[in-house]
Formats: C-alpha cells, sequence, structure tokens
C-alpha cells in the first residue's frame, strides 16, 4: 500500500480538527436549546399559575362576611343536663409508703385529706363552667364503695391506719362535708350508692348476703337517715346493681369487681362491654358507672364511664402494672340529646406536682 504524502497527512489532519471543532459546536448549541425550551416551558407554566391565581382572586371578590348570630339566641337553648360526680376507691386508711412504688406516691390520712379537698374545689368549678353551656339544675353523686381498704387481707391489716369501724366514721365525716358542699351548688342532688368489696367485714367475699357484712352499706344507712339537706335525697342500691331513672335516662351503677379482668390488651373495654350486654339483656341502662379497677376511662359506645381512684399508685398496683394518677370521674348528661356529652377525669394529684 503506498504511503501518503506529508501534504495529505497534514491535510486529513486539519479536516479531522475542523469536524471535531464543529462537532463541539453543535453539541454546546444543542444544550443551550434544551436550556431554553426548559426556561421557556417553565415561562408557560408560571404564566398559567398567575392566570389561576388571578381568576381565584377574581371569583372571590364578591364574596361578604356572614352576619354574627346573636347570642342571646343560643343562650335561650340550653338543653337541660344533669351533672354526674363519682366518688370510689379512696382506700382512706391504708398507709402508701414512697419507697414502696419509687417514690411515685405518698398517701396517708392527711393526704387523702387534702385530695378530698382538692377534688370537692375542682368538681364545684367545673360545674360553675359546664353551666355555660346546659341548664345544670340537678347533680347525682355516685358513692361507688371501697372508701376504705379494711382487713380483708393480712397485709390490709399491715398498712391500715384505723380500724375498719374508724376508718368508717373518719370518711363518712368527709363525705357529708362534700354532699352538703354540692347540695348548696345545685337546686337537687341525688345520691346513689354501691358497697365495695374492701368494705366487707368477711375475709372471701359473699354473694347473696354481701351487702349483710359491709361496712359501707351500713354507713350509706347512717348518712342517709341524718340527713339535713332538703334538696338531697339518698338512693341505697341494695343489691350488686344500682339503678336511677333521670327522667327517662337509665344510670346503672355497680362498684365493678363482678367484672372479670385480667390485664388484657385493649384494657376494660372488652369484659365491660361483655358485662354490660349481660346486664342489658334483663334490663337496659343508657349509662353504666363503675370503679373497682382504678382506672378513668369513658367508652361513648359501650356507654360506660369507668372511675379512677384517689389512692393513686400502690403496691398492688405496682405488681399488675396498673399505674394511674389519682383522679374521679364527671360527666355531663345532656337530657336534649339524651346521651353523655363530656366525661372527664377530675385529678386530685395537687400534692404529688408539687414534689416535682
Amino acid at each position: 500500500m503506498a504511503r501518503k504524502s506529508l501534504k495529505d497527512q497534514i491535510a486529513e489532519d486539519v479536516n479531522h480538527s475542523q469536524q471535531l471543532a464543529s462537532d463541539a459546536e453543535l453539541a454546546r448549541l444543542r444544550s443551550e436549546l434544551a436550556v431554553y425550551r426548559n426556561r421557556y416551558k417553565a415561562a408557560l407554566a408560571q404564566i398559567d399559575r398567575e392566570r389561576e391565581r388571578g381568576d381565584a382572586l377574581v371569583s372571590l371578590s364578591g364574596i361578604k362576611p356572614v352576619a354574627k348570630p346573636l347570642t342571646k339566641s343560643v343562650k335561650a337553648k340550653k338543653h337541660d343536663a344533669t351533672a354526674v360526680l363519682m366518688l370510689s376507691d379512696v382506700h382512706c386508711e391504708e398507709r402508701v409508703l414512697p419507697e414502696t412504688v419509687n417514690g411515685e406516691n405518698d398517701y396517708s390520712l392527711d393526704v387523702c385529706q387534702r385530695r378530698l379537698d382538692e377534688l370537692q374545689e375542682r368538681f364545684l368549678a367545673c360545674l360553675e363552667h359546664e353551666r355555660n353551656q346546659a341548664n345544670i339544675r340537678r347533680v347525682l353523686v355516685w358513692l361507688g364503695g371501697d372508701f376504705l381498704t379494711g382487713h380483708i387481707h393480712p397485709d390490709c391489716v399491715e398498712v391500715a391506719q384505723l380500724s375498719p369501724m374508724n376508718a368508717t366514721r373518719w370518711i363518712a365525716e368527709r363525705l357529708r362535708t362534700l354532699i352538703d358542699a354540692v347540695a348548696s351548688h345545685a337546686e337537687s342532688v341525688i345520691v346513689c350508692t354501691n358497697a365495695g368489696n374492701h368494705g366487707r367485714s368477711t375475709e372471701k367475699n359473699r354473694i347473696a348476703t354481701e351487702l349483710d357484712h359491709s361496712w359501707e352499706q351500713l354507713m350509706y344507712f347512717t348518712l342517709a337517715r341524718e340527713e339535713k339537706n332538703k334538696n338531697v335525697r339518698w338512693q341505697i342500691a341494695e343489691g350488686h346493681l344500682g339503678y336511677v331513672d333521670l327522667d327517662g335516662f337509665l344510670v346503672r351503677t355497680t362498684h365493678g369487681h363482678s367484672i372479670k379482668f385480667a390485664g388484657g390488651v385493649y384494657g376494660l373495654a372488652l369484659p365491660a362491654s361483655k358485662a354490660i350486654a349481660r346486664w342489658d339483656a334483663g334490663r337496659r341502662a343508657d349509662l353504666t358507672i363503675f370503679g373497682h379497677y382504678h382506672s378513668w376511662g369513658w367508652l361513648r359506645g359501650a356507654r360506660y364511664v369507668a372511675n379512677g381512684s384517689v389512692i393513686g399508685h400502690s403496691p398492688y398496683a405496682e405488681r399488675v402494672a396498673s399505674p394511674e394518677r389519682p383522679c374521679q370521674g364527671m360527666a355531663i348528661i345532656d337530657h336534649g340529646r339524651h346521651e353523655v356529652t363530656r366525661a372527664y377525669p377530675l385529678f386530685c394529684d395537687r400534692d404529688l406536682r408539687a414534689k416535682r
């Protein structure tokens, strides 16, 4: 093969260099064209957004403010309602030492007194607040049992600051004070009761004669007999369940120790709902109130409110992994709607919060 002359090689290299330069320039122009195309698309999108914004402003230009409703017409349509105060599981004479619950609680007769005072203060304040929304002339006070710990187990005897009889007298005086305070802030007060499982005088719980051996049942009858307030009416349950008819709204009450609960993941909801369904088969209630488990809760669909406790955290709660801040319950029954429209805990833990 004949060798290319030097002149031909130089000419070929020059042509190759020119081709590379042309390709580079073409690539640059294509890149600039892509940039301009993207800018053009972005500009068109911005124009569309501004046009939509302008159309929206034009469409809103004719809107006028709505006339403010008259407050007087709203106030005139308040529904009649009943306020419910739930009191249970006080365990007044049980001593809880801080070292037995990792410093989460310190409970004694003095602390119990302070917590009951705080509870009364909070309830009366909440009662006045709720009257801004409803016509509340009547208060239902539920005394749900376990106001004392009693001597039902050997360890209960060891932690008790008072004997069952003296503990019953002690808590009865405090309940008398609280009921008098509520009566002075309401036209009508109904006190309904249930005895708890701790207030019994027997070692084991009984069924048919349970209330015949209850310190609390004796306390209820004594307080009812000595009632001096004309606007207070007592309704003492003489069986395991109590029923209170509030103008057609039926409230069922029970201490709660017959509701079997073994610590399921859904809490009290399932066992309480099953128990309520069985009770409803005999007599349907619009609301069921119970305590015993020291765990406040409201399940509107199941129509129940579970009450908390005044004692709060204890060695037993530590053992079963069920800590709860000291609280009791309050609910509002709206008779215009025929249902519970509000239910919430009344915390009485000021002594614990002061230590933090």
